[in-house]
């Protein structure tokens, strides 16, 4: 809900609205969503309790934010509540994933590829000839997603290299604008 309020806050040059106007604009991005639920997933006690915790978290965020957008401005667009809806729903599956390359240590050097590679993938922009930071919060949050998968220097330099090749995997491909 505080996400589709800080669409509504008018910028007027004061340092209190840029701020909200900033959290506004970061809250809309995938990316902060992505990284709040890895890291529910990753602290949880156990599989089902990240797989159960995250989709409570994605479907309390998806029904508190189009509830409040249909109640107050009478907006509600089906087509992403539909997109929202299949992430609400997949997400126990990622979750478990993202549990277990946290706890896990045969499977700690490749699993942390997958969220770590949308991170990377959300924060840069990969041409063929060309790679440009597209957001740099979304960056900082690759690293952050970085200390919380470490285990040891070997295991994270492999993980940072799949999540390289995952991020262009995800750039390159033709779905990569239809679904973000």
């Amino acid at each position: 809900m505080t996400s589709k309020y800080l669409d509504t806050v008018a910028v007027d040059g004061s340092w209190v609205t840029n701020v909200l106007h900033f959290l506004g604009d970061l809250f809309t991005r995938l990316g902060i969503w992505v990284w709040i639920a890895t890291l529910v997933a990753a602290y949880s006690k156990t599989w089902r309790r990240a797989a159960m915790n995250t989709f409570v978290f994605f479907l309390g965020m998806l029904l508190s934010y189009y509830i409040y957008s249909a109640y107050l401005f009478g907006f509600f667009p089906t087509s992403y509540f539909i997109g929202w809806g299949g992430i609400a729903i997949i997400s126990p599956l990622l979750a478990a994933v993202v549990w277990k390359a946290k706890d896990n240590e045969r499977l700690a050097m490749i699993l942390p590829a997958l969220p770590m590679g949308l991170m990377l993938s959300l924060s840069l922009s990969i041409g063929l000839f060309y790679v440009d930071l597209a957001h740099f919060e979304e960056l900082i949050m690759y690293v952050f997603l970085c200390v919380v998968f470490y285990k040891n220097p070997k295991q994270m330099i492999v993980s940072i290299g799949l999540s390289i090749i995952m991020a262009i995997i995800i750039c390159i491909s033709p779905l990569y604008f239809s679904v973000l």
